[in-house]
């Protein structure tokens, strides 16, 4: 007979996607995993599956997160508001998590992900993030805050800006300044 899982998987979810966050797919290993989580290789594999598997399960586990940061970006109530909302919801979660950066833009760049479903799952969810900004800057020229553009472009300058703010910080400009310089391309575009 199996014995009962005896760990809270979603707390070990959460220290994985710290870890992943941090230092990204490649920069992760098992050993780093067993570490941070306290478990076994075997009950890390029993529970998720291989390394891989594992970091599938971070990345919707980061998704869903997401997904909740922007909801307020999908609303008829969205603007520039919303924007920098976001901006210094990003920033926050960044230094909350010790981490520099979006995990999926990490994902992107990490050579260590030979999977091609990861890296399309993690394109699917930039589009998803742009796409929040595009609305968001859409209801910002229907509400008189912004003059009329093209908001795809400016999504994606938004989306640029974003995670140029943790190279930024990174840098060792302060997390307001950072703020700043995102409220001054929004600012850019006022009426």
């Amino acid at each position: 007979m199996a014995r009962a899982r005896e760990f809270d998987a979603d707390a070990t979810l959460d220290r994985c996607l710290d870890l992943f966050w941090a230092k990204g797919f490649a920069g992760v290993s098992i050993r780093d995993l067993e570490q941070a989580t306290g478990l076994g290789r075997q009950s890390l594999y029993s529970a998720f599956g291989n390394k891989e598997a594992l970091f599938a399960a971070v990345l919707d586990r980061y998704s869903a997160a997401t997904e909740a940061w922007l909801a307020p970006l999908f609303t008829d109530a969205a603007g520039l508001a919303s924007l920098r909302q976001y901006a210094v919801d990003a920033l926050a979660a960044q230094r909350t998590h010790g981490c520099h950066g979006c995990l999926v833009v990490k994902t992107l760049w990490d050579r260590g992900i030979a999977d091609q479903s990861m890296r399309k799952r993690a394109q699917a969810a930039t589009r998803r993030v742009r796409a929040a900004f595009e609305h968001a800057l859409d209801r910002a020229v229907a509400h008189g805050e912004i003059v009329a553009g093209d908001n795809e472009q400016r999504a994606d300058l938004c989306f640029a800006a974003m995670n140029g703010l943790a190279a930024l910080r990174q840098a060792g400009v302060t997390e307001a300044r950072a703020r700043t310089t995102f409220e001054q391309l929004l600012d850019s575009w006022r009426t």
